[in-house]
């Protein structure tokens, strides 16, 4: 693996032990991040006084052996042109990142981190560990952008929060956690600390009817919150869509959520990774900016 550095301090002077630190993986093959993506980042970094970094990452292939590339059509130069672009898509990414967090006074620092192409969803996962938060993007008709979100949520430790397609960062005005007394949401819910105490309101939110939901139950949890200084209150709702992910969502949207709080939920089963209905069914088609922790 290979690394170049680059750090750029923005005017804003913060206290660096209470900064958090935001990560910010930016693709540039097959298919590049978007410029939404990145502004979402910066606006997202800015409303919570936190330090972003972005990270592009570019893809080295292996060259195939002489004796195989003769029989292919050009490969040598297919796999040139596949690395330039990954590079020029980088530093047009990094750059982008560069302006935008200057005239937005936030705090930004981009490194370039080259990879092999398989590998390169296991990267994002593994440079995601060392921030407390990871922002991502989801756009439908780029799967690789969930393979980056399951990667990121499953294997790095963290949070991640998951901005759909068209979706424009904001302040978190109202948070809405999903709740079902599982160990995912409780890690979720502790993950999230930071914007629930930060919102102007909080509603745990508990969807029945898809399977048992364990005593205590979400009211318990709005409880805890509110004795904590947080103003929360809790509701419940019949599982009524095609699916509970899709279920937890519009419910969450119907209530004005600008936020989801959810675990995900995931364990292997043989050489397969096999996700939970809600989980799976969010990772699908997001609706609202999810923060999932897993």
């Amino acid at each position: 693996m290979e690394i170049d550095d680059c750090n750029r301090g923005g005017p804003r002077e913060m206290e660096q032990d209470m900064t958090a630190q935001y990560f910010l993986p930016l693709a540039t093959y097959p298919d590049s991040s978007s410029g939404l993506i990145i502004s979402n980042a910066v606006t997202f970094a800015g409303y919570y006084s936190a330090h972003l970094h972005a990270c592009a990452l570019t893809v080295a292939i292996p060259h195939i052996p002489n004796a195989w590339s003769s029989l292919l059509l050009d490969t040598p130069k297919m796999i040139e042109h596949a690395e330039i672009l990954s590079r020029d898509r980088a530093a047009t990414l990094v750059s982008a990142a560069t302006n935008l967090a200057a005239s937005a006074e936030v705090e930004l620092s981009c490194r370039t981190v080259k990879t092999a192409l398989p590998l390169l969803h296991d990267t994002a996962a593994t440079e995601a560990r060392f921030f407390d938060l990871a922002i991502l993007e989801f756009i439908a008709d780029v799967p690789d952008t969930r393979i980056v979100a399951e990667a990121v949520i499953f294997g790095s430790g963290r949070p991640a929060i998951i901005f759909p397609k068209k979706t424009l960062a904001g302040p978190i005005d109202h948070l809405v956690i999903a709740w079902d007394g599982s160990r995912a949401a409780a890690r979720a819910v502790n993950d999230a600390n930071p914007f629930i105490h930060k919102a102007k309101r909080v509603s745990v939110l508990s969807v029945t009817g898809e399977k048992p939901l364990p005593e205590p139950s979400g009211a318990h949890l709005a409880e805890i919150l509110v004795s904590s200084g947080v103003n929360a209150s809790s509701t419940a709702a019949r599982f009524t869509s095609s699916s509970i992910g899709l279920s937890i969502q519009q419910t969450a949207l119907e209530l004005g959520a600008d936020i989801l709080v959810m675990g995900g939920f995931g364990h292997s089963r043989l050489r397969d990774f096999v996700l939970g209905g809600a989980t799976d069914g969010v990772l699908h088609e997001p609706l609202l900016p999810v923060l999932m922790s897993h």
